[in-house]
């Protein structure tokens, strides 16, 4: 058994390194090789990237909002200690809890005018939940009710920077009734009052890595932020981090069930559901059609066997005439289809292997973050994926191969012979 299994590997060998009289045919096995390996690189750095853009989204937003948030959809709400006691009874997994006040409003900077949004956060505790604080590119966080941290893009399109004045504009709109007192509905008029301004000085830059977040948000006190808008005392947001391996959407579905109106809570993934069930969505898509190309390299390997078989009618003839049975002609070409897949799939994994280390070491390939969210090309390597590819890659190489090897292990050796 030993030697028929040897005998097997030695023709394979012969049949697809000869040198003699078929050097032609070496060639077009050798394209087919290639062919192979350039599906399995793209396959590989392409979901390198995409995980890579999936996991970085994925840092930054829990980074900034905590594994799990709890907010009020309606006004702010007083008496925060008791929520949060509340919600560590309801989430033991719940390791830390920071509060702060979330609105919107407008900036102004020396260079231009933006909408904003602006939080006000308890320093103490936003570093436990979240990475605000090493995010700091420069100056450091607000300390005083008057100094606030911008995101940097929207510093630079203000035209602000570290010791600059700006200004924080809130639109107010208050409803009175006619003649001073309260009356039905029909009496209410809605007058707008002059905009709330109050000056403020930058005294950090916070780049958070995604650029919906540093083109809008503004990080404040929270006793500064509570005191310019006339909320002493309440909060709007319950920032979340929870244990390691702690599911935070059953973690979030509880605390929903057990906060009424006006609290809503989600985890971190529903925060961008769309954006990530389309990254999910375009991974699938980019995956099947680069498989597409080692399926097309498959049909290479289909026809360079078969022209094997033609090229090789004499020797297979005169190997079945002594012999050789027809398992172990089928055998012969399967052995060569998946050889040629075998090396195709390692040099392309090896390729694509190093494709993604030399992208993750040197970010060389940047991109335009207000298109991209991200401005680099993030890589992040599974192998449990990269083990996917190369199987479903050996697995299309011998499915190839099993139709020429089925074809030459019934053919007679008279027919080979016939002619000669």
């Amino acid at each position: 058994m030993a030697k028929q299994v040897s005998a097997v590997w030695l023709l394979a060998r012969r049949f697809l390194l000869s040198r003699s009289s078929d050097g032609f045919l070496s060639f077009i096995a050798w394209v087919s090789v290639v062919g192979v390996a350039l599906g399995v690189l793209a396959l590989t750095v392409v979901t390198s990237v995409v995980n890579g853009f999936e996991g970085e989204l994925t840092k930054i937003i829990s980074g900034l909002n905590g594994d799990v948030i709890l907010y009020s959809r309606n006004e702010a709400v007083s008496e925060p200690e008791l929520i949060e006691q509340k919600i560590r009874r309801i989430l033991p997994e719940a390791t830390a809890v920071t509060r702060s006040f979330v609105t919107e409003l407008m900036v102004a900077g020396p260079h231009g005018v933006g909408g904003a949004v602006l939080e006000g956060v308890e320093l103490q505790t936003l570093g436990e939940v979240t990475v605000v604080p090493r995010r700091v590119t420069a100056g450091l966080l607000p300390e005083r009710p008057n100094e606030v941290a911008l995101g940097a893009s929207l510093a630079d399109r203000i035209g602000a920077s570290v010791g600059s004045e700006i200004r924080l504009i809130l639109p107010l709109a208050e409803e009175t009734a006619k003649g001073g007192s309260k009356t039905s509905d029909r009496d209410l008029e809605l007058r707008m009052a002059a905009p709330r301004s109050v000056k403020a000085l930058v005294v950090g830059v916070v780049k958070m890595g995604m650029y919906e977040y540093d083109s809008k948000y503004v990080f404040g006190t929270l006793a500064g932020v509570q005191d310019f808008l006339g909320q002493p005392g309440k909060v709007t947001t319950f920032k979340l981090k929870l244990k390691s391996g702690a599911d935070s959407r059953v973690a979030s579905n509880r605390l929903t069930e057990n906060f009424g109106y006006p609290f809503r809570s989600k985890d971190w993934a529903q925060l961008n559901k769309n954006l990530f069930y389309a990254i999910k969505l375009e991974k699938v898509v980019i995956a099947i059609i680069l498989t597409v190309i080692v399926i097309v390299a498959a049909f290479n390997v289909v026809s360079t066997l078969m022209m094997m078989i033609h090229d090789k009618t004499k020797e297979i003839a005169i190997l079945k005439a002594m012999g050789f049975r027809p398992g172990q002609s089928f055998r012969l070409f399967c052995l060569v289809g998946f050889g040629m897949g075998l090396v195709g799939t390692v040099v392309g994994m090896s390729l694509g292997l190093g494709v993604s280390w030399l992208l993750h070491q040197t970010r060389w390939i940047n991109l335009p973050s207000e298109i991209y969210y991200i401005g680099y090309l993030p890589v992040v390597v599974r192998w449990s994926e990269v083990g996917l590819i190369g199987v479903i890659a050996l697995v299309i190489a011998f499915v190839a191969a099993a139709y020429p090897g089925w074809k030459v292990a019934r053919r007679s050796p008279l027919d080979g012979l016939r002619y000669e």
